[in-house]
Formats: structure tokens, sequence, C-alpha cells
């Protein structure tokens, strides 16, 4: 299923749009033409990539499905020639049209008419084959020539249309800023007078949005925005959080309307005929808990992900029998194909869902919409408990009372009709990392042993199968041996890998073996007399660095995004060729953010080891408490590496 959101994030009014084909036609009747701001107040220090927009205007036409856009771009460095003078328009062929109104080059005050010089071409898009999705979006697309600094391109357009499955229901959002200045911002929206639409400008104050009507017929919403400042966007925002103004409208006034808006599009005319799925996957002999383990398994493995998404086919799934029949099929198609399935062995409360994969919980913060949505997935209820899966994940392990999910926050559960979204509230408890790396060192000039050993549940476990059925047993080696290669400067593998896959409860193990060598400092030849007389051994907990790589620590606008749920044990044990003596130590750090702990311990004359614990808390840290709690990672980050001296 298509993200409909991405469009947002991409520089303002730079329109993803679909069209069944172009034309050069002038502006249609119901456009204001808007007027290019001459005394621009634009710090060119402040415009990143060597352009930006003079003039940003952007008119909907609700009744008519028609989008028009005026882009007057200003060419302000040399830089910013090449992508500027590069004029792109993405559709879909399937259902709307571009029409293109003008291209002007305005040069010192003049402006001269490009259009009938330019050879628009039509290129091919499908980002998505390789992800197993066919689009079938196309661009139109020209380059012009002769653009010089402080030029400004006027390029103006039309689309017309809307995919036919979301009938006559109208969704828009507008973003109000962008990565770099705009002059004027103008948006305007217009309607018929006996229509009504739920609208708010989040970010705006209250007098951003101005009412007026157009004769007998028009009510008009505008927004006219001069001198937008360029949003200042930081490292690891959320997805769900959208840093900057925005204008939505929506023609749904709740969530329920648009439940009953996908029931009717993943509405079955008849009992789907599915017997000889029964009879490829079941015996005879299988409890319901079997069954049901064997219908995810099927749909996961046996129904490769892949999805013909022209016009409805982006949202209306394909028949379940069709499915079978053809062996693939998108998330969608395959939610509704484990859904049927579960029904006929008597789970009657199974349903589609609907989730957006970037918003989760923040889809809430929205207007209702069946515009929102970018994934689907499974519910059903069983003895009175609730269960979740994800119908597009192959070679997943365990049972379907445990099988592994993303929490994707808020969901439209298709058939359980409700006035807001129903929280997920999965389980990730039984995904979790146990890793512990061995060294044994027989002498300071001889290669030692490292031996590592992982141990892998739940989703953790998923992941590693699927890697690994997708590149071969060497390649997956390849990458351990490359992460080594950063520390020791020889690594070579001491014996074949070892993996042990249980599916069935989800845990994937695997040992590596290497030899290592290189990593002993002789002291006398460094430089240093500091070091003079000591071997010295470096050691850098490499599978900390990702929740511990130090970094400047400042306030923050908005919430830092985490990589949740992680939940680690990590043990490193050391064997040296001499004995030592270790001090026993015990750190810990509890906040709103994570848990970690480091425990040093001597477990025999030449042999210690470090235990590290690390388990997150949540999706992100709030703004407010991130510069106190960065600090404390980077304290936990300097104080990592351990450093091992020997006399000579």
């Amino acid at each position: 299923m298509r993200y409909f959101l991405l469009g947002i994030a991409m520089l303002l009014l730079s329109l993803v749009a679909y069209a069944q084909k172009h034309s050069i036609e002038k502006e249609p009747d119901w456009i204001k033409p808007a007027s290019i701001n001459t005394t621009s107040q634009t710090n060119k220090l402040d415009v990143s990539s060597g352009y930006y927009l003079t003039l940003a205007d952007y008119q909907v036409n609700l009744d008519e499905n028609a989008s028009y856009s005026n882009q007057v771009i200003n060419v302000v460095s040399y830089s910013g020639i090449t992508e500027a003078s590069q004029l792109a328009v993405e559709y879909d062929t399937s259902y709307q049209r571009l029409i293109i109104h003008h291209v002007y080059i305005w040069r010192k005050g003049v402006k001269k008419d490009r259009l009938n010089e330019l050879d628009f071409k039509v290129l091919h898009n499908e980002y998505e084959l390789q992800n197993g999705i066919y689009s079938g979006l196309i661009t139109v697309y020209c380059n012009i020539d002769d653009v010089r600094k402080d030029d400004l391109i006027d390029f103006a357009y039309t689309l017309v249309g809307k995919n036919p499955i979301f009938k006559d229901e109208k969704y828009l959002i507008v973003p109000l800023e962008s990565g770099n200045p705009v002059d004027v911002y103008s948006t305007r929206i217009i309607y018929s007078k006996n229509k009504d639409y739920f609208y708010d400008c989040v970010g705006c104050d209250s007098t951003s949005v101005v009412t007026s009507t157009t004769g007998d017929k028009y009510r008009e919403l505008n927004i006219i925005l001069n001198n937008v400042k360029p949003i200042e966007l930081e490292d690891n925002i959320p997805g769900e959080t959208i840093p900057y103004k925005y204008f939505t409208l929506s023609s749904y006034k709740t969530w329920n309307e648009v439940n009953t808006w996908a029931q009717d599009v993943f509405a079955l005319k008849n009992d789907p005929q599915l017997s000889s799925v029964f009879k490829e996957i079941f015996d005879g002999e299988e409890t319901q808990d079997e069954k049901i383990n064997k219908i995810i398994d099927y749909v996961q493995n046996d129904i490769r992900y892949m999805g013909i998404e022209e016009g409805i086919g982006a949202i209306k799934p394909i028949a379940p029998e069709q499915v079978v029949k053809q062996r693939f099929g998108d998330c969608k198609d395959k939610s509704l194909l484990m859904v049927s399935l579960l029904k006929q062995i008597g789970v009657s409360k199974a349903y589609p869902v609907l989730v957006n994969t970037y918003l989760k919980q923040g889809i809430s913060q929205f207007h209702p919409s069946s515009e929102l949505f970018n994934h689907c997935i499974v519910r059903f209820e069983l003895n009175d408990s609730i269960y979740w899966v994800d119908p597009t994940i192959a070679q997943q392990g365990g049972s379907y009372n445990n099988i592994a999910i993303v929490d994707f926050g808020r969901a439209l559960v298709i058939g359980l009709p409700t006035d807001s979204l129903l929280p997920m509230h999965t389980n990730h408890d039984n995904s979790d990392i146990d890793i512990t790396e061995e060294f044994t060192m027989k002498s300071f000039t001889s290669p030692a042993q490292l031996v590592i050993k992982s141990r892998r549940s739940g989703m953790e476990a998923d992941i590693q199968r699927i890697l690994l059925d997708q590149v071969s047993i060497e390649r997956y080696t390849d990458f351990i041996t490359e992460d080594l290669s950063r520390f020791f400067p020889t690594v070579n593998k001491a014996a074949d890998l070892v993996l042990d896959d249980d599916i069935e409860n989800n845990v994937f193990s695997a040992t590596h073996t290497y030899d290592i060598d290189g990593f002993w400092q002789d002291g006398n030849a460094s430089g240093d007399k500091k070091l003079f007389g000591y071997w010295i051994f470096r050691f850098e907990p490499d599978m900390l660095h990702t929740n511990f790589n130090k970094t400047t620590c400042s306030t923050r606008k908005y919430d830092f995004a985490l990589v949740h749920p992680t939940n680690m044990r990590y043990t490193t044990i050391f064997h040296f060729p001499k004995d030592l003596v270790i001090d026993d130590n015990f750190v810990e750090e509890d906040n709103a953010a994570f848990y970690f702990s480091e425990k040093i311990e001597q477990i025999d004359r030449n042999s210690f080891q470090v235990s590290y614990s690390y388990r997150s808390k949540g999706d992100s840290i709030k703004a407010e408490e991130y510069k106190a709690i960065c600090e404390k990672r980077n304290k936990i980050a300097d104080a990592l590496p351990i450093v091992i001296y020997f006399n000579k």
C-alpha cells in the first residue's frame, strides 16, 4: 500500500502527482494568479542548494479534483543552476492527467516564454520494483538550457483527477514551511458552498486562515505567508513528528466513517473458495492452534510479496482466490487472504488492519481520512486474547501467541468501527539479544582466539533468519569479519560458522571462531616514554556503539528517536597470558529512556569478564529530557573502553 504522506517531507510544492497524460493549456478559470515578490527579504546565507522559492502558490479546486501549482524558483548561486533547471512531475498513468501552463525565465526583470522550446520527456519510475512493488508511476521531465545565476524560473501546472477508490471524499495536507526560505507562500482552497469540510492550520496563529466567498458558488480558504523562514531540522526526529506548519483538510468527521469506507473496499461478494489451500497445508490431524500457525506460515512464506499498485490496485485488495492462484500479493492482498483463511477454520473475529508505519501513534493528530495509511496487517481474537500478525514478514519463528510484530501505535481495525483508532499494545518482551565474546590470549606475540556466541529471540531472530535467507553463509560471516577488522589488524576465520535455528521457539544462535592478531601494543615501540616496558591491550565494546556513540548534547526542539525495542545482554571474557588483579565493579544507569549496567568481575587469576546490559524504554527521548540523558550517554561512552597494561 502506497505511503500517502511521503510527499509532505519533500521540498515544498514539488508535488508528487498522478496523471493519464500531459498537455499544454492555459490556466483554468478558477485560478487567482499570485504576484511575484519583487522586494525579497531573504538572506542568501539561509538558502541551501543554491536556490529557493520566490513564490509557492498552491490552489485546489475540491469539486473538480484539480490541484494547481505555480513555483517561481530563484537561482541565487551557480551551485543551484543544475538542480533548479530540471523540472519534473511524477504521476500515475491510470486516473489523472497533467496540464502544463507555462515555463518562463525572468532575467533582469524581463520575462521570456520558454515553454515552446522545451522537450518534455516521459520517464518510467519503478523505484520499489526491487522491493516487489510495481507502481505504474511515470515522470514528465525536462531540462531547461541557458539558466543563469539570478534567474527566476516560473513553472505552473495543474493536476486533474482522483483515485476513484476514494469516491467523493476529500483529503489535503499542505506543508507551509520548508528547509529553504519562501518569499511568498500562498495556499487557496475552493469548494462548493453546499459542502462542509473539517480543517486546521497546525502551528499557525488564529488569523492565518481567511475565509471568503467567490460569487454564488464557491467558498474559499486562503493562507498567505510572507518571508517564510527555513525550518531548522534536527537529527533523529521521530516519524510521528511533523516539524513544520501545515494546513490539513478532510471530508471525514470520524474514524468510524473511514472504517465504513474500508469495509466496503475490503468486502468480498462471496465467501472465497479456499479448500485447495487447506488440502495443501493441513494433514487432517491439526489442533486449532496448529491450523492457525500453518495458515500464518503459508501466507507469509508461500505467498511471495509482490504488488501491482496502479490506480485502484494501490488500495483495493485482490480477491483471495486470485492471490492463491498467482501465489503473490502485497500487504493488503496477503492480509485479506489470511483473514479469510482464519475465518474458515472458525476464528470469526479476524480483521484486516490499516496502519501508518511512519506516523505510528502520531496518526491520531490528523483529521480522519482514508488516505493516511501505508500498510496492512491482521488482528484476530481467540479465547479473549488479541493477536497481531504482519503477513508480509517471511521466515518468522514462534507461534501465533508470541509472534513478533512492530507496534505501529494506532490502527484502523476494519470491521470494528469506533470513533478513534485502536491502540495495538503489542508485546516485545520476547525479542532480545544475548552475545558472549571470549578472548583466549596465550602470549603477547602470537595470535589469540576469539569465539563469539550470539543468541537472538523474537523479532531479533526473525531479522537474522531473513538476512541469512537473502545472503550466502560466506557473506553472512563477512559482516562480522568486517566489523572485527575495525579493531583488530589481522582477522582470520578459524572454524566454520555454526548455526542453530530453533524456529519453533524462535531462537536463532550463531557461533563464530576467529584468530586475531596485531592488537597488542608494544610500549617500547610507541615512542611514548610512559608506555615503555609495557604490553598494552585496548578493548572497545563494539556492540554498544550504536546506543552509546558520543555526540554533542544540546537543547532540542523535537524529541529524539531511539531504536526500540532493544533488549541486549553482552558479555566479554578475557583470558590473558599473565596473571592480573582486577577490582570488581558495578555501574548502573536507569532513566526514562534506557537502562544500562556494566559489571566487571575477576573469574580466575588471569581472567576477568565484563557483563553489559542495555534495554530501551521507548521510541524516543522527550525534547526537554534529551540534554540530560545525552550527557549520561556520553559519560557511559567515555567509560566503555578498557585498557590493560602488562609489564614486559
